[in-house]
């Protein structure tokens, strides 16, 4: 992202809240054996924490934790 694009503290926020809602969506209705199929899915989640991080705006804890459940699963 450009420098002279900034992102508001809003942006930052329902960024935040997206992430959150998705990641939890997938969280409550896949188990970890078929959690390859939503790999398109996260990989969305994974550019939207990188972005909220290249910003410097904290990602929820509960998008990290189902992140990392899906990496689990892809070991």
């Amino acid at each position: 992202m450009p420098e002279n694009e900034k992102i508001s503290e809003a942006d930052k926020e329902v960024i935040n809240k997206l992430l959150l809602e998705l990641a939890t969506e997938l969280d409550l209705h896949y188990d970890d054996e078929d959690m390859f199929a939503l790999t398109p899915s996260f990989s969305v989640i994974k550019d939207g924490v990188k972005l909220l991080n290249r910003v410097g705006y904290p990602v929820h804890p509960d998008v990290k934790r189902i992140l990392a459940r899906f990496n689990k699963s892809h070991q």
